[in-house]
């Protein structure tokens, strides 16, 4: 891993010293249903992205549905992107900036909580057609991700929520992440994404997804 961002840095190097044409011809448009899974959470998601007109820019945004494997929590997520896109050699590079906020509880027979996090990153990312079916991405983000979270427990197991106990914690993550793309035709998709995270934020993580472009 501590290899990756010489490895980003040197393919983007690379492309940036060809010569540009008439633009990759990537499409941006998609909408997508997928699930990713770290040492913290399980996420289902639909996602979705657009290039608006001709200018580059991109937005994106998500909405998932958590799992109790985040350390017995459950919630939501919702996140937000805007990006712009640059066409270098064969691919594009989009640099951009992410945000995303969720909220979750926790409730058993002894203890209930309940948490809200949010996460504020910059980035970059590469990516290039291999073939008319398969295409890769390689990028960059530095991630803040904080957090917050309020609970009550029984402690001395008399049936009474009688402790509460609040935490807060803040850190920053560099998260560095490859994806695979193919093409089953001109509107459907298949795409495997992993990317290389802190332990604090759950390790690294595995996501695949189903996609329609228009």
């Amino acid at each position: 891993m501590k290899h990756t961002p010489i490895l980003l840095l040197t393919l983007v190097a690379a492309s940036a010293s060809a010569a540009d044409g008439l633009g990759s011809g990537l499409n941006y448009n998609r909408l997508g249903l997928g699930y990713s899974t770290d040492d913290f959470r399980n996420t289902v998601a639909l996602a979705g992205s657009a290039q608006l007109g001709d200018s580059g820019f991109i937005i994106s945004g998500s909405y998932g549905d958590v799992s109790a494997d985040f350390n017995g929590f459950s919630g939501k997520e919702v996140t937000y992107g805007l990006g712009y896109k640059f066409s270098v050699g064969s691919g594009d590079l989009l640099v951009g900036y992410s945000y995303g906020q969720g909220q979750y509880t926790y409730i058993d027979e002894s203890a209930a909580a309940a948490a809200t996090g949010e996460e504020k990153g910059f980035g970059i990312e590469y990516r290039q057609a291999l073939s008319s079916n398969i295409e890769f991405s390689v990028g960059y983000q530095r991630i803040k991700t904080s957090g917050l979270g309020v609970g009550v427990a029984d402690t001395d197991g008399d049936g009474d929520l009688d402790t509460v106990v609040a935490a807060a914690d803040s850190l920053n993550n560099n998260v560095f992440n490859v994806g695979l793309r193919y093409n089953v035709n001109k509107n459907f998709d298949i795409s495997l994404n992993y990317a290389f995270k802190k332990d604090d934020v759950g390790g690294n993580k595995f996501g695949v997804s189903a996609g329609y472009s228009f």
